[in-house]
């Protein structure tokens, strides 16, 4: 299917069952089905916070949470909403680092969501930042020094959205008054990075939780117009995910990404870039040379036109039907450098020319 399965509601992806990761089978099937490559938006913040009301107003008047991206035809916009951190009744510190770390691994634009102000003391809190290192790293092995270059682990990152509610300024360097994008650039050394602050919602000073209840008139139109260029501002700016070297995920890509990464932290081992780059490929690769192995034997088996093809025909045949099977190699592997999968998908071709010169002569 080109663009995926539709959702008629959001659902979930991962869900934990006795303090476990568990990936749902249905949604990974709706989320493997989209062959386009993906922009992933994933929001992470406390409960009762307004992220889902975000997340909701990104989605627009579709039901579900991947859609057609609304300006860019050939590609989709994946929503990753997620349990809101922190809650007290549950208490679990380790659950909320795992949505965190996936979170910041699978999206391609990460949106942290909080309330009142921005200061040192709302820094401070973001503690699941300085706790990545603990559930993820770049390589396999570290460096000389025995560990990993800053700039590599920020460097894999996705751009990084603060979205602020109920703001209050209080925002200075060196007592001079800065915006909240030129704090952000002080405080947190990411690559690409934006703050989005919002006024109080309605006129009454309601909490945010019954938000997404609340009528398009009920709003302040202070509020709306930021809403909007919030939107605005992550359908032109937020990139399709990619991995290291460019390479384009789509959906089916991001979903074997998903199980490699729950089955890592399920098991307690530390989520690595590199382990899960390699681990896809032995996932794709085969896959690839069956597709195009299945696609130049049933090539074969329509032009052949038996008895009356020569011997020359033949080889001409499989020249051409060889040709076809590579594109599509090319299309669906996946960082075959070395070119052994490659290798592979010619020798079955060979194979199968073999089995049929016997049947063959000038």
């Amino acid at each position: 299917m080109a663009s995926g399965v539709p959702m008629e509601a959001p659902i979930c992806l991962v869900e934990i069952r006795n303090r476990e990761l568990m990936v749902n089978q249905q949604a990974l099937w709706i989320l493997t089905s989209i062959t386009k490559p993906v922009v992933v938006v994933a929001i992470v913040g406390q409960y009762h916070t307004g992220k889902s009301y975000l997340m909701n107003r990104l989605a627009g008047k579709n039901t579900g949470k991947w859609i057609p991206h609304p300006s860019k035809p050939d590609h989709a916009l994946v929503l990753l909403d997620t349990e809101g951190l922190g809650d007290v009744e549950k208490g679990d510190s380790k659950k909320d680092s795992w949505i965190f770390a996936l979170a910041i691994l699978l999206s391609s634009t990460f949106i942290y969501n909080s309330m009142i102000t921005i200061n040192h003391q709302a820094l401070e809190k973001m503690q699941y930042i300085t706790e990545l290192t603990k559930l993820i790293k770049v390589k396999s092995s570290p460096d000389a020094l025995g560990g990993e270059d800053s700039a590599e682990f920020v460097g894999f990152f996705p751009d990084f959205v603060w979205t602020v509610w109920d703001f209050t300024l209080e925002l200075e360097v060196d007592g001079h008054p800065i915006t909240s994008d030129e704090y952000l650039e002080n405080a947190l050394k990411l690559s690409k990075k934006r703050c989005f602050t919002f006024d109080c919602p309605t006129n009454d000073k309601s909490p945010l939780a019954p938000l997404e209840n609340a009528q398009e008139s009920q709003l302040e139109l202070a509020f709306k117009d930021q809403a909007d260029n919030f939107c605005s501002y992550i359908f032109s700016n937020a990139k399709p995910k990619t991995l290291n070297g460019g390479i384009m995920v789509n959906g089916n890509r991001l979903g074997k990404l998903l199980e490699i990464y729950v089955k890592t932290i399920s098991s307690g081992d530390i989520a690595c870039l590199e382990n899960a780059m390699s681990a896809l490929t032995q996932i794709e690769n085969p896959a690839a040379v069956q597709k195009a192995a299945r696609h130049y034997v049933e090539q074969m088996v329509l032009e052949l036109d038996f008895p009356t093809e020569t011997f020359q025909d033949l080889l001409n045949l499989h020249t051409d039907c060889e040709k076809e099977a590579i594109s599509i190699f090319m299309t669906h592997s996946f960082k075959d450098d070395t070119h052994k999968f490659q290798k592979e998908l010619v020798v079955c071709s060979l194979n199968y020319l073999s089995f049929l010169l016997p049947l063959f002569s000038e």
